[in-house]
């Protein structure tokens, strides 16, 4: 048990250390502070001048993702959870994805208001 909880202190350090949750937080915020209808276009407009390297990373988790939520979507797992988190990740690196997930966001908006 002292060594799980010695790891995942160490975890917790080093990503405390790097800003890996300010940097999470601070987007989180920026996302949630846009428009809705523009939220995904204004994010891939922050994040469309990334290096080469990690813009290839991105789409290719995101495609990866989207695949296998798609997959989860007739099988056992959390195929809708995933399926966001990838089209999330393509949108970051695409626009035709924002423009897509802008308008399923005012649509499931408008559905829920009902």
């Amino acid at each position: 048990m002292r060594r799980t909880a010695r790891a995942v202190q160490s975890v917790r350090d080093f990503c405390d250390h790097a800003g890996v949750f300010d940097a999470l937080a601070q987007r989180w915020h920026s996302f949630k502070a846009s428009r809705p209808g523009r939220r995904f276009q204004d994010r891939y407009e922050r994040t469309a001048n990334a290096a080469g390297w990690r813009r290839w990373a991105v789409l290719a988790a995101g495609t990866a993702l989207s695949v296998v939520g798609l997959m989860m979507l007739v099988t056992p797992g959390p195929g809708v959870l995933l399926l966001a988190v990838g089209a999330t990740l393509l949108a970051e690196q695409s626009l035709w994805a924002a423009c897509l997930l802008d308008r399923i966001e005012l649509r499931l908006r408008k559905l829920l208001r009902r």
